[in-house]
């Protein structure tokens, strides 16, 4: 996971960032990491990529003037917070081989889950939503 995140964040994320808010981001919140549990800690469900140490949910930016840009009160349609939000989700697709936001389900209403998960017969296909 550090090399996806590593290069996420410095190919798509920082550059969004100086595009929108003229200045970095100095920290991510992690929602979740590691946790053995299974999706969306629903009982007989299958094991969650977090399980695996292959996923990580992330909620928040924050800028180097101390702003914040939450995914669950920035996400909506119009706002620089969105535009940046949604650039650093799409980008997130190049990286990761599972990428959900705010649009994917309710579960992940508040933060974008980014994983390595293996789909389809040969374990190439992507899923972002």
């Amino acid at each position: 996971m550090i090399d996806p995140i590593d290069h996420w964040l410095r190919n798509v994320v920082q550059p969004a960032a100086q595009r929108q808010y003229g200045r970095g981001v100095v920290e991510i919140k992690v929602l979740a990491s590691y946790a053995c549990r299974s999706r969306n800690s629903k009982r007989g469900a299958k094991l969650s990529e977090h399980g695996r140490a292959n996923a990580i949910d992330i909620s928040e930016f924050v800028l180097s003037d101390g702003s914040r840009v939450t995914v669950k009160n920035g996400w909506s349609f119009g706002s620089r917070d969105a535009r940046f939000l949604r650039t650093v989700h799409q980008g997130a697709c190049k990286y990761f081989t599972t990428v959900l936001g705010p649009n994917a389900d309710r579960y992940h209403h508040n933060h974008f889950h980014l994983d390595l998960a293996r789909h389809g017969r040969n374990g190439t296909y992507r899923v972002c939503r």
